[in-house]
């Protein structure tokens, strides 16, 4: 069992190597995640991989991580299925039975770049529900596994580097933006407990050029070390 802070890093950091290990690498795995898509949209069975994102996340992501529960964790198959939740769980019964959602609304958005003008006038608009929120994250992960992480999901398809470090930015900012919100009791209702430890960017870069890998690869090693040291965010761009 994995019970320090180094030994979460080196599950995620092996998670990378576990999804990687399953799917298409790089730019292959565009023509793949189009061939889900088209398929998904006449399959009412398959709802849940009618959108790129989805598609990645729900045929590669999940499992893997779900499998990797039990290989590299050494969780049971029920235990891995309780650890894990997934927004997506009505869907995929086999591998998580709860949604990751936060029981309590809260005032802010995860979107970066909102002007300060128009956060004031949806916190007035009762037709915006007064610019309320209630947050759900792709998937995360709780007890019985030993750490508490909620995961923010991305699929990279294609952009200059310019559009690729935006992305990067604003990807960063939503891992963040969870990692920040307070703790908030589980209830009654099957909301589960929101009180987690770590945040992880899981983004696959499947562009040609791997401009968002590249984006990545390009900063800084003390800044790219303080997503982690400071900020408690592991950035796992998934490309070959």
């Amino acid at each position: 069992m994995i019970n320090s802070r180094s030994e979460a890093y080196d599950f995620l950091q092996s998670l990378a190597t576990a999804i990687l290990n399953d799917c298409p690498q790089g730019a292959a795995m565009e023509p793949e995640i189009r061939r889900i898509v088209a398929e998904a949209k006449s399959d009412n069975r398959k709802k849940h991989l009618r959108l790129p994102e989805a598609a990645f996340l729900n045929t590669f992501a999940v499992p893997a991580l779900y499998k990797h529960l039990q290989g590299q964790a050494g969780l049971t198959a029920e235990q891995a299925k309780e650890a894990l939740l997934n927004e997506y769980h009505r869907t995929m019964p086999e591998v998580s039975a709860h949604s990751p959602i936060r029981a309590s609304r809260h005032p802010f958005k995860k979107i970066l770049g909102a002007s300060a003008e128009t956060i004031y006038k949806q916190w007035k608009d009762p037709k915006q529900n007064y610019g309320l929120t209630q947050s759900c994250p792709d998937f995360a992960l709780r007890k019985p596994f030993a750490h508490s992480i909620v995961f923010e999901g991305k699929y990279f398809a294609r952009g200059s580097k310019e559009y690729a470090a935006r992305q990067l930015v604003a990807d960063l900012y939503q891992a963040f933006f969870y990692r920040g919100l307070p703790s908030v009791e589980a209830t009654k209702r099957g909301h589960p407990e929101w009180d987690y430890d770590y945040a992880c960017l899981l983004a696959f870069d499947a562009s040609l050029a791997g401009s968002l890998k590249d984006a990545w690869d390009s900063l800084g090693s003390s800044v790219k070390r303080s997503f982690w040291e400071g900020a408690n965010i592991f950035v796992m761009i998934i490309r070959d």
